[in-house]
């Protein structure tokens, strides 16, 4: 990332975290109406003791040196969790900038092996611009066939907020896709080699996307690696499953997802039923073939699962 680009990122993460902000939560008086949410820059400043000018200098985007010691003030002035806090002592360059990307081609016989080892466990392999690399067959028949996806936009920030059906096959996908535009905030300023990619991407969801465009403002972000997600198939129903997130060994910012049924459902058979099932299909939205015991499950109310997305 460009460096008047990231100082931008970071005015706007001060000033969406301060609005954030009740004087309330602070144990600040409350004093008069206030006409805009949230703390005032020199409420901030005095809580992270520094001058109000400095502050300011930061939420207009300035080139401003800043010590360790200082984003320490400033992260615990604003009151930011463990992951907001890293992301802004990246976004004030207090990191170790990641290694170059790795390309499709770096992908290891390995890796690809692994992912057909996993068999009916649905996994696929994202590099460092969230682009889709590899993938096994479960993941086509559970999520989509990646093959198809425009050229460019093989990508999973793409198919969360532009793949037809996406928003229907995850339920609350609402919270599901938050989550992922918060994971993909905290990424995005650790990618410079995929600085045109990413930037463009961006543009073009906000061109695009009013979800995309509204959650991208709120400049939320998160580092998580494994949490559940729930999939209302149109074939298979509904299936839990546990993601958890590997990073690829010689290769900085390549990850490996894998979805593993969730304990004391059905989602194992389910997918097992759908890989005999849909062999000539293959997505779920391309499917035809009904399964029929699942689906008469359903109908009677004891075929749908719990949990939540994202």
């Amino acid at each position: 990332m460009e460096k008047q680009q990231r100082l931008n990122e970071l005015a706007d993460f001060l000033r969406t975290r301060r609005a954030r902000l009740r004087p309330e939560d602070i144990d600040f008086p409350c004093g008069s109406r206030r006409k805009t949410p949230g703390l005032r820059r020199e409420e901030v400043a005095e809580r992270a003791g520094i001058s109000v000018t400095w502050y300011a200098w930061l939420e207009q985007g300035r080139e401003v040196n800043v010590s360790f010691k200082t984003i320490e003030s400033l992260a615990n002035a604003l009151k930011l969790s463990a992951h907001e806090r890293t992301h802004l002592f990246e976004l004030a360059n207090h990191y170790t900038p990641p290694g170059p990307y790795p390309i499709a081609q770096n992908v290891t016989d390995t890796v690809r092996r692994m992912l057909d080892q996993l068999g009916n466990m649905p996994a696929y392999v994202v590099d460092g611009n969230w682009n889709y690399v590899t993938w096994n067959e479960a993941a086509v028949r559970v999520f989509a066939d990646f093959r198809k996806m425009p050229a460019g936009r093989c990508n999973l920030l793409w198919f969360t907020f532009q793949q037809d059906g996406a928003r229907t096959l995850f339920r609350g996908w609402d919270a599901y896709a938050k989550c992922v535009l918060a994971q993909f905030r905290g990424d995005y300023i650790l990618r410079p080699s995929g600085e045109v990619f990413l930037r463009d991407l961006v543009e073009e969801l906000n061109d695009t996307d009013a979800d995309f465009c509204r959650w991208w403002a709120e400049h939320e972000v998160l580092k998580r690696s494994d949490w559940r997600k729930v999939i209302e198939h149109p074939v298979a129903g509904v299936l839990e499953l546990d993601a958890l997130s590997l990073e690829v060994p010689d290769a900085p910012g390549m990850r490996i997802m894998v979805y593993t049924p969730a304990p004391s459902t059905d989602t194992a058979q389910r997918i097992d039923a759908l890989m005999k099932s849909t062999k000539s299909t293959s997505s779920p939205f391309e499917a035809a073939t009904v399964l029929e015991p699942f689906r008469k499950a359903r109908a009677s109310g004891t075929g749908t699962g719990t949990g939540t997305a994202g």
